[in-house]
């Protein structure tokens, strides 16, 4: 009896296996499909200009460079109170770039992606702007980031909306959302010490995005592009935000190269404001350097 309800159950095994192995095939074909396909539709140099905004300013520029053929990104960091003026605009702070962002009808995130693309003298495929609140929901999704904190960090600001309080011990540590706005908005300690004004406050930027990369340079960073749109505005399809993440997937940080574009030094303008002003032609050969001519 149990001899022949073997012999019953042998062709059902065998089958079952053979239906197992199928579906393996079936999903590492789709997988390589997915694979090649990718690495084919995204095999081209996407540039990105991203910005952090802060009531009808921009507080944060960065223009990205992303090279999917040999997964480099380069980016450079453009300072808020970057010289450039504008017709018709000529009052306290409008020649700076972060206030065209707040110009009507010629100002919004296209106006700020049209202006850094004059002063980079580069095409501009898409914008992404991003609030406080995006970074912490980001920051929170990646699973936190790493920093770490220079010098001891204490900031009151009690007429901010919300108001702002930032204290941070110096060393390595992990942030989460909350602690992440603190930190990025960072400027000068209650006592005015340790400024450095917006220069080291991009420098920190710069490594916080790196040390927010390499958390998010993994298997999951399709899921996390895909989640992380809904708190941003972009004009990115949602499938190339999802084929650029694919292919980025394992991107070594060394990689990553970010900078902040050429000075010719700071002065004040005609309106007793202080301005950052850039080198055009250092800027034309940092920008022939990463993308060519």
């Amino acid at each position: 009896m149990d001899m022949e309800q073997d012999e019953h159950e042998l062709p059902l095994k065998k089958s079952k296996l053979q239906n197992t192995f199928k579906f393996l095939i079936i999903i590492v074909l789709l997988g390589l499909i997915v694979f090649f396909t990718v690495g084919f539709l995204t095999k081209e140099r996407v540039n990105i200009v991203v910005m952090g905004v802060e009531g009808t300013r921009t507080d944060t520029m960065i223009f990205m460079s992303i090279d999917t053929s040999t997964n480099k990104v380069d980016a450079i960091s453009i300072p808020r109170d970057t010289y450039y003026p504008t017709d018709g605009k000529n009052g306290s702070g409008q020649a700076k770039l972060n206030a065209v962002y707040g110009f009507k009808e010629i100002g919004g995130a296209e106006g700020v992606q049209r202006s850094i693309a004059n002063i980079l003298d580069v095409d501009i495929d898409y914008y992404v702007t991003v609030d406080y609140k995006a970074v912490k929901e980001i920051v929170d999704l990646i699973g936190g980031v790493e920093v770490d904190v220079p010098f001891r960090m204490a900031y009151d600001d009690p007429y901010s909306i919300p108001p702002l309080h930032i204290d941070f011990q110096p060393g390595l540590q992990k942030i989460d959302g909350d602690q992440a706005m603190s930190y990025l908005r960072f400027r000068k300690n209650n006592d005015g010490s340790k400024s450095g004004g917006d220069i080291k406050r991009m420098e920190r930027q710069q490594e916080f995005i790196k040390s927010a990369a390499k958390s998010a340079m993994q298997i999951k960073l399709p899921y996390i592009a895909f989640r992380a749109l809904s708190y941003v505005e972009t004009d990115m399809p949602l499938s190339k935000a999802l084929l650029l993440s694919t292919a980025m997937i394992g991107t070594d940080m060394e990689s990553v190269n970010l900078q902040t574009i050429p000075t010719e030094g700071t002065g004040t303008g005609k309106d007793g404001l202080s301005y950052f002003y850039y080198d055009a032609a250092a800027t034309k050969a940092l920008i022939q350097q990463i993308i060519g001519n």
